[in-house]
């Protein structure tokens, strides 16, 4: 058999078949992998939120110490109205003061990123302080 007798066979033809499968595959899955291993993945209400800036302002003039927070919502199709983060306070030595519970009551649309201030209560002797978030809570599942 020469090689246009080859190309005129079934076996030609099902290897092109195979082939242009193959290729339109590793395209899909290049392109939209990332969007189908996300719907796979469901809920991951741990992740979704990130900080990305935390600033704790214990030296305000006359009035309570106040909190510069960044927040994330990484999730492409959850949106998030209540967010639970868990404030730790240290003084000056870097002993840990206390820790305590903060609410931000803000809506998060997938993607967003937004800066909010919240005033947090009177703590004598804290110069600093670090964010976590514990919970969220979800508008659209």
């Amino acid at each position: 058999m020469s090689a246009l007798g080859f190309l005129r066979s079934r076996q030609w033809v099902l290897v092109r078949r195979v082939a242009l499968i193959a290729i339109v595959l590793i395209l899909a899955f290049r392109n939209y992998g990332g969007t189908l291993s996300s719907w796979s993945r469901g809920l991951d209400r741990d992740h979704d939120v990130v900080i990305t800036k935390e600033e704790f302002r214990p030296d305000l003039d006359d009035a309570k110490p106040a909190w510069i927070i960044g927040l994330k919502n990484e999730s492409n199709k959850i949106t998030y109205e209540q967010i639970e983060l868990e404030a730790t306070y240290w003084d000056r030595d870097g002993k840990v003061l206390e820790t305590d519970k903060l609410v931000v009551r803000q809506k998060l649309i997938p993607g967003d990123e937004q800066l909010v201030a919240r005033i947090d209560k009177s703590r004598p002797g804290a110069t600093s302080g670090r964010l976590r978030v514990v919970g969220t809570k979800s508008v659209t599942p």
